[in-house]
């Protein structure tokens, strides 16, 4: 767990009894960690005689620093973590038991009451001057006004709105966001995840070793209502910030390609400087077995077709992202030639699809057993991936800018990304686990980070 304050633990206590929490912790607790599903009786006991154990030492104020990580934990799964966020003390920054319009609305994470900044310094990103080129990418952690400007307050300065479709999409069934704290290493590039998930999983806020599972369908709101909310969080970014716009079309063959084209120009209408097409999404629906479709970039004709379309349908003035999946050394050297007199940044990678259950072999997410792998589980996959788009750019004469993510939970991960080249650096579960994220990168590194890719060289 990161660093707290001292005395942490005995104004937290304070403020529990003061608000009548504590005799009903225990009970909460369990109503939350069986929420989704139910751990085998040993587990459940296990859990839940440590927080009646808590709840008698808050009872009789004997808590000290040692309790913090268990009353994280016990005061996220019982709906309290707003108390710790209140108090500035690290919790995860999206509510896994709320829904998902429900968290559009709260961020759970603490803000911080200054900015972070690495003193006057700027970095150049897809044409704009920014802050520390860290960033949030297109997810649920960006799906509003209000978690941009939380993200802006934190330091993060490179974001990408989450994707938006061309018509209303509910968010797949819960559970959709579940730790992964078996997953403590990476995987290979071009391995098949196979991951081991219960929706009672924890990892401790601030672990660099942090991995999560997702499966959210992309949902979206309706354009009259997303587009209202972008032009909001829009002006909120500020001087130093950039705010990128995801878009996703639907539909097969033409249908899809028109699709893209007709949401991007709605984001552009909303005023987005820039537009990223998902390409990558790993657990968009259908009827298949397992429930979710491929990345779509993985069909290169396709994806050309649309950025094509994309890019001819926007002003020239607006730059233009491609995001892609891990993909591997023969797909990924056919398709950045093809793409890069087309956009002005690729970014990647999104998430691996992967296979996830439960520990009782049910699927953690129902009636889909594919989903969203992301955190250290993916590291390795994302610095090869940056390291060969990278080289691709450099050896063919057309420069774009690498938005570069996957496995981006500390200092040394985002350093690790942006030493190959990368112009910016986002990050996801990272940012999900350890709401100061980009506070620590910052006070490490926006000393000696160098300002532009070519000092970097």
């Amino acid at each position: 767990m990161t660093s707290v304050p001292p005395g942490a633990a005995g104004r937290l206590r304070d403020d529990l009894v003061a608000r009548g929490l504590v005799e009903g912790l225990p009970a909460a607790f369990a109503a939350g960690v069986t929420r989704f599903g139910r751990p085998l009786r040993a587990e459940l006991d296990a859990l839940t005689g440590a927080a009646d154990d808590l709840a008698a030492r808050l009872a009789t104020g004997a808590v000290g620093a040692g309790d913090l990580p268990l009353l994280t934990r016990v005061l996220f799964f019982a709906g309290h973590a707003d108390v710790l966020a209140g108090a500035g003390l690290p919790v995860p920054a999206y509510d896994v038991l709320g829904g998902f319009r429900e968290n559009l609305a709260r961020p759970l994470g603490p803000r911080l009451p200054e900015r972070p900044r690495a003193g006057s310094r700027r970095w150049r990103v897809l044409g704009r001057s920014v802050g520390f080129p860290i960033g949030v990418p297109a997810c649920v952690l960006n799906g509003s006004e209000a978690w941009v400007r939380h993200n802006v307050a934190n330091g993060y300065s490179v974001l990408t709105y989450k994707t938006v479709r061309g018509r209303v999409h509910p968010p797949n069934e819960q559970p959709n966001w579940t730790f992964a704290p078996r997953a403590t290493g990476s995987l290979p590039p071009g391995a098949a995840g196979d991951v081991v998930s219960d929706p009672w999983d924890w990892v401790d806020p601030g672990s660099p070793a942090v991995s999560t599972v997702n499966s959210f369908g992309v949902p979206s709101p309706a354009p009259e209502e997303w587009m209202a909310d972008l032009e909001r969080s829009l002006a909120a970014v500020g001087e130093d910030a950039l705010l990128l716009v995801s878009v996703m079309g639907e539909g097969n063959g033409t249908d899809l390609v028109e699709d893209f084209a007709r949401t991007a120009r709605l984001a552009e209408e909303a005023g987005a400087p820039v537009v990223e097409l998902n390409l990558s999404c790993p657990n968009t629906l259908s009827a298949s077995a397992a429930g979710v479709k491929p990345p779509l970039c993985l069909d290169p004709d396709a994806t050309v077709a649309v950025v094509e379309s994309v890019r001819r349908a926007l002003d020239d003035r607006t730059g233009l992202v491609a995001k892609l999946s891990w993909l591997d050394e023969p797909a990924l050297a056919a398709l950045v030639p093809r793409l890069a007199p087309l956009v002005d940044g690729v970014a990647g990678i999104n998430t691996l699809q992967s296979r996830v259950r439960r520990s009782d072999g049910q699927p953690t997410f129902p009636g889909r057993e594919l989903a969203g792998l992301s955190g250290i589980a993916v590291r390795d996959p994302a610095l090869d991936f940056t390291r060969r788009l990278v080289a691709l750019r450099d050896a063919g004469g057309r420069h774009f800018d690498v938005l570069a993510m996957g496995g981006v939970t500390d200092p040394g991960s985002f350093q690790a990304l942006f030493a190959l080249g990368a112009d910016a650096v986002q990050s996801a579960a990272g940012a999900f686990a350890d709401p100061f994220l980009a506070r620590r990168c910052i006070a490490e590194l926006g000393e000696m980070l160098p300002r532009t890719l070519e000092e970097a060289r």
